[in-house]
Order: C-alpha cells, then sequence, then structure tokens
C-alpha cells in the first residue's frame, strides 16, 4: 500500500511538473470559454463562407470566402493565443472583437437588403478595428499621435461613407473584394436619392481614405524608426505582415476611388492576399518575444557560469534587455525596502517618467527587483526571463557563501577543538610531571632509606622487589605523560619525536626522515599523532612479519609523511573506516590537511597525508 501511495504521489508530482511546463511555454490552460471560441469561429467561418457561396450577390466569391475563413481562424488563435500568454493584456480580446468583426462581414454577400447593409457596415467596422489593431499593439488604447490616424480613419466613415449610405441607392465598402455585382440589394437606409451629392462625398471619402492610408504609413514607420530595440522586436513581425495591406490599401484610394480606375482582378486578389496575411503577424509577434526570452535565457545561463559578481549581473542584464538604465535591486525584509548592490535605498516610484520594475522572489517574498525602461512592460517574457536567470544566480551564490561560511566555520572549531585537546594533553602531562610523577620519586627516597635500614632484618630483599617496581611503575607514568604530550616534540619538533617513537615501535621499522623545520603546534600534534596512530595500526592488523617504513619530508609549500607497510593489506570500502582512521581523518583535516589509505589485499597499506606550511586554508581530507 505504502509503495503504491508513493508511486501515485510520484506520479501526480511529474504531472504538475509537466503541467507546469506546458504553462510556461504556452500559457494557462484552455478554459471552457476558449472552447467556446473555438466553436463559435468554426462555425462562424462556415456559416460567413455559406452565405457568400450561396448569396449570389459579392463579384469576388472565391477571394472573399478566403480573406473571411483566414481572417476569422486567425484572429481567433491569435486572441486565444494572446489570453493565454498574457492574461493581463486585452491585446487578446481586441483580436477575438475583430474575429467577430469580420465574421459579421460575411453578411455583405446576403441577398436580403438589411444583412447586406449589416454586413457592409461590418466591413468597415473591420477596417477600423484593423487601424486599432495597428495603432496601439501591442497595448490596448490609442495614445498620442495614434488619434490623429484614428481621427482620419472615423472621419472618413462619418464624412464620407455614412452621408453615402443616406444618399446612393448603393452601398459601397472599401475594398473591391466585398463589391456587389450586377444585382446589388437594395439600399434599406436610403433617404433622399441625390447622384450629384453621393458624387461629391464619394470623392471627400477618397481624400480622407487616402489620408488615413499614408497617416497610418507614415506612424508605424515612425513608431518603428523611433522605439526601442525591445519594443522593434515586438512590432517587426507586424509591421511586415500589415506593409502589404496599408500599402494596398492607400493605393486603392488613391487609384479607384480618386482617379477612377478599376482594379481588375490581380488588385484584387493582391488586396485579398494582404487581408490574409496581415493578422498573422499579431501571432508572429508573440511567438518571436517568447522565442527570444528564450534565447536570452540561454544566453545568460552560458554566461553566468561560474561566481559572477553582482556587477557583473547586473551588466549582462543591461545587455540583454538593451536597457542602459537597467539595474538590480535588492529587498531588505527587515528594513521593508530595496536597495542596490551599494546599499543605498532604492526608491521604486510607480510614477517615475521612463522607468517601472519587476519584483521577484519565492511565493510572496521579494528577494530582488529588475527596475527597467517603460518600454521593455510590452516584454515581458524578456523581462521574466532576465529576472528568473538574476535570481537564481544570486541566490546560487548566496547559498555558495552560505556554505563556504557554515565549512569555514566548521574548520575553525575543529581547529579550536585541537586546540583545546593539545593544551589539555600539556595539562596534564605537567600535572603528572608535577604532581604524581614527583610524589612517586620522593617515595623512592625514602623507600632507599627504609632498604638501607631493614637489611639488618632481612627484610632487604623483599624492599628490593617492591623498589623495581616503584621504577617499573615510574618508568610507565613517565611514558604515558610523554605520550599525552610528549616534551621531545615540543623541545625539538617533529624529527626527534619521531625517531624517538621508532625508537619504541614494537614493529620492525626503516626510517627516512628530514629536518622539516618548525612548523604551528597544531600541525605538528597532527602530522605526529596521525604517524603513531598508523603505526599502531600495523602492529595490530599488518601481520606478525610485517616491516614498515616512517618517511617524513618538506615540499616548498607542505611537509608530507607516510607510513607504508608490506602486510596483509585489505579492502577499502567507503563508509567503513575503523576508529583509527577516523581519527587520523578528523585530526589531519581540522588543519587543513590532507589523508590518503591506500591498500590491497597482499600488497600492504600507505597511509599517507601533509599539511600546508604556510596557509590556513582549508585542504581536502580523502577518506578511504
Amino acid at each position: 500500500m505504502n509503495g503504491s501511495a508513493v508511486s501515485r504521489g510520484a506520479g501526480l508530482g511529474q504531472l504538475d511538473l509537466e503541467t507546469e511546463l506546458r504553462e510556461y511555454a504556452f500559457g494557462t490552460a484552455l478554459e471552457k470559454s476558449d472552447l467556446v471560441v473555438i466553436a463559435v469561429a468554426f462555425a462562424g467561418a462556415v456559416a460567413a463562407v455559406a452565405v457568400v457561396a450561396t448569396g449570389g450577390v459579392t463579384s469576388q466569391t472565391t477571394a472573399f470566402s478566403a480573406v473571411l475563413v483566414t481572417n476569422i481562424a486567425a484572429l481567433a488563435l491569435g486572441g486565444l493565443v494572446w489570453r493565454r500568454a498574457r492574461p493581463s493584456s486585452a491585446f487578446g480580446n481586441l483580436l477575438l472583437a475583430e474575429g467577430a468583426l469580420v465574421l459579421v462581414s460575411g453578411l455583405a454577400g446576403s441577398p436580403n437588403s438589411v444583412l447586406y447593409l449589416i454586413g457592409m457596415l461590418a466591413v468597415w467596422a473591420v477596417a477600423l478595428g484593423a487601424t486599432w489593431l495597428l495603432l496601439v499593439f501591442p497595448g490596448s488604447r490609442v495614445t498620442g499621435a495614434a488619434w490623429i490616424v484614428m481621427a482620419a480613419a472615423l472621419g472618413t466613415f462619418l464624412l464620407g461613407e455614412l452621408p453615402l449610405i443616406f444618399m446612393s441607392s448603393n452601398v459601397f465598402g472599401v475594398s473591391g473584394i466585398t463589391g456587389c455585382a450586377t444585382a446589388c440589394p437594395a439600399n434599406p437606409a436610403l433617404a433622399v436619392h441625390a447622384p450629384a451629392a453621393a458624387e461629391v462625398f464619394r470623392r471627400v471619402e477618397g481624400v480622407l481614405q487616402a489620408t488615413w492610408g499614408l497617416g497610418l504609413v507614415c506612424f508605424l514607420t515612425a513608431r518603428f524608426a523611433w522605439a526601442s530595440r525591445a519594443r522593434r522586436r515586438l512590432t517587426f513581425p507586424v509591421l511586415v505582415s500589415a506593409a502589404p495591406l496599408v500599402a494596398v490599401f492607400t493605393i486603392n484610394a488613391v487609384v479607384v476611388d480618386l482617379a477612377g480606375v478599376h482594379p481588375g482582378s490581380s488588385g484584387i486578389e493582391i488586396f485579398a492576399g494582404a487581408r490574409i496575411v496581415y493578422p498573422l503577424g499579431f501571432i508572429a509577434g508573440l511567438l518571436f518575444a517568447r522565442a527570444y526570452a528564450g534565447e536570452a535565457l540561454a544566453f545568460m545561463a552560458r554566461k553566468l557560469v561560474g561566481r559572477p559578481s553582482v556587477a557583473a549581473v547586473e551588466q549582462l542584464v543591461r545587455r540583454v534587455l538593451d536597457d542602459p538604465q537597467a539595474r538590480l535591486v535588492f529587498w531588505l525584509p527587515r528594513s521593508g525596502h530595496f536597495v542596490d548592490r551599494h546599499g543605498t535605498r532604492a526608491v521604486l516610484d510607480p510614477e517615475s517618467a521612463g522607468l517601472t520594475w519587476r519584483a521577484f522572489g519565492h511565493g510572496d517574498a521579494q528577494v530582488l527587483a529588475v527596475v527597467h525602461d517603460v518600454a521593455l512592460g510590452e516584454d515581458p517574457e524578456l523581462v521574466e526571463a532576465v529576472g528568473a536567470a538574476s535570481l537564481l544566480t544570486l541566490e546560487n551564490r548566496r547559498l555558495e557563501h552560505d556554505l563556504l561560511d557554515s565549512v569555514d566555520a566548521l574548520r575553525a572549531s575543529q581547529r579550536r577543538l585541537v586546540g583545546a585537546a593539545s593544551a589539555e594533553r600539556r595539562k596534564i602531562e605537567r600535572d603528572l610531571h608535577d604532581g604524581v610523577q614527583q610524589k612517586l620519586v620522593a617515595l623512592r627516597i625514602q623507600l632507599e632509606l627504609v632498604r638501607d635500614l631493614a637489611r639488618e632484618n632481612g627484610l632487604g630483599e623483599r624492599l628490593d622487589g617492591l623498589a623495581t617496581d616503584f621504577d617499573d611503575a615510574l618508568d610507565e607514568l613517565r611514558s604515558t605523560a610523554h605520550g599525552i604530550y610528549p616534551p621531545l616534540l615540543a623541545d625539538e619538533g617533529l624529527e626527534a619525536a619521531l625517531r624517538e617513537v621508532a625508537r619504541r615501535a614494537s614493529v620492525a621499522l626503516t626510517l627516512d626522515l628530514e629536518d622539516v623545520g618548525r612548523l604551528s603546534e597544531d600541525r605538528e600534534t597532527a602530522i605526529y599523532y596521525c604517524c603513531i596512530e598508523a603505526l599502531q595500526n600495523v602492529a595490530k592488523h599488518a601481520g606478525e612479519d610485517a616491516v614498515a617504513s616512517l618517511r617524513l619530508w618538506r615540499e616548498p609549500k607542505a611537509v608530507r609523511f607516510s607510513v607504508r607497510d608490506d602486510g596483509v593489506g585489505f579492502v577499502p570500502r567507503p563508509g567503513t573506516r575503523g576508529a583509527g582512521l577516523t581519527n587520523m581523518t578528523d585530526r589531519i583535516g581540522a588543519v587543513g590537511g590532507t589523508l590518503a589509505v591506500r591498500s590491497d589485499p597482499g600488497a600492504g597499506t600507505t597511509v599517507s597525508g601533509g599539511v600546508a606550511i604556510d596557509s590556513d586554508r582549508s585542504g581536502d581530507v580523502v577518506g578511504v
């Protein structure tokens, strides 16, 4: 049961991860409203084409049907993609609204006069909507100089087409593909039949439409030329896809409406092709922005390898965002405000001219914020990628520093423990020498005096034996005291102390000891006791006939030692070290040294290590 529960839990975790990855790549998951949009778009496209194909009104049935199907599909798809990728943006809803207008414009193929009029008005609404989309992309509101172009578009309809609807028996669209054949439905909105006045308004409409087209061309060109690189990346696909339509629209106003030249079938096909292509730019712009954000993330990942400084990360952020004003600021939870990398308080004012910011962190906890040009707000995928990469890098840097601080603290603690243990051993050695040992010496002298007095009574021999036992106990006490902290090590250094160890060793031993000079007390103690521990291991485990060698030498930056034997050996297994090897590893590691143990069955064992001479940096301790 537990295994099944774990398996199901792992499966759910994997499913959640895959869902999160899909949502990151494509936006939030499809909702019921999205499915309704898809169903309505499909049904609407079919219905619109059926009206156009069976109505017998439109002179360009194939071209009009192709425009309807592709525009409805592209605008519906674009609206869903934008809504899923940028839920906070209203542009996706604008695309869906434009698609709905295109669907209604299919009524321009109906033989019913009222439906036909509604369809022709929808054709105008589609043109006005397309203008709005091009002016506001990637936002949703018209601002600044864009209102001049929008005013020209609205003026074309209000001052040109609307009067024509009330004065002319025929209703005209803004392009030839919606024009009726010889049997045009009657105009139900006709108020007064005035052909002369209608011709005047048709000329006015042509002039205004040409102004509309030229204004749109100038605005799009100027906006692209003066835009930041971030905005150019986003608007370039739209500019490329919309340029043919805007050009054809403007030429149509001049050639057809003003000059009175019929465009011909090739001109109508060009206009239809331009209408088919233009909405694809809105989808391409978003996909290109997300692709560029992915490339930017990969670029930053390559550049942030290693341990870059905060200044280097900030410089890379400016480079990727192409924003010289971009900077990183960091949240101080205790103070409740952001600071820059110099520690200066950063005031993030939403009303700051030309700048905005976005915070990044874990859940509800803020860690840092990216301050950037307000134009980059139109490219949230790029800002998200840059912020996420910066957050990951700086968090890794912080964790690495915390780890190094912890390791340094542990090493310092180990050195303090070794130093305290060494000091305590010396204290014990002094106490034994100055206390118990002195008392035993005094008792030995008293015993000699008593023995001289007792020879006459036959107690001399027994007292001689007791004196011998006193001498043995005194020697053993001196040996123990010297083993706790050998005075020879403190007085003369490693070479002399190890020669004394070799003299008292219980195994056959060869020596190769150099005069390595004096090291710090903790380093000398660590090497000394590692050598003793290694020799004790030889006596215990190498076998009765084993011969050992003890070597001590100095290198330019380290003092090294080795204890080698030709005994039975063993198979080293990580994690199964005995107390002796563990003690050696702890001792040598506490002073930043290295220790290695090599052994094979029948080939003996070698314990080697070393400590740095003039560095306090921690080394690596290599276990078995």
